[in-house]
């Protein structure tokens, strides 16, 4: 039972950090989301991509079994493992949070103020 939780990690960690990286503004920009493909930079798909992928499939399974491994002969298995699945929850949504606020950085000429635009100010 223990033992499916960090598949099922690994597997839901891979497949969210592709999705919010894939569908990120900057990734989009690399790939050419721009005005007619200027900005083109595939170079993204073998540095950066693999490295997003690694670090879902590895971080919400580790933190799994560390989790495990840290309260093993405290509590009973139910008990450990659903402390290992809140443990877990909570580092998946900080790091899906922190890669989406690096993929899409701030943009202080892009933010609504009241309906306008920040940059419709300065006019």
């Amino acid at each position: 039972m223990a033992g499916y939780g960090g598949c099922a990690t690994a597997l839901l960690g891979a497949g969210t950090a592709l999705f919010v990286w894939g569908s990120s503004r900057r990734t989009g920009l690399h790939l050419g989301t721009g005005l007619e493909g200027h900005g083109r930079d595939l170079s993204v798909l073998w540095t950066e991509l693999p490295l997003v992928l690694l670090a879902g499939a590895l971080v919400p399974p580790l933190t799994w079994l560390l989790t495990l491994r840290l309260l093993r002969g405290r509590a009973p298995l139910r008990g450990r493992v659903l402390a290992a699945a809140l443990c877990t929850a909570g580092v998946f949504a900080v790091a899906t949070w922190g890669l989406h606020s690096w993929a899409n950085p701030y943009d202080p000429d892009r933010v609504r103020l009241s309906g306008t635009l920040a940059s419709d100010l300065d006019q």
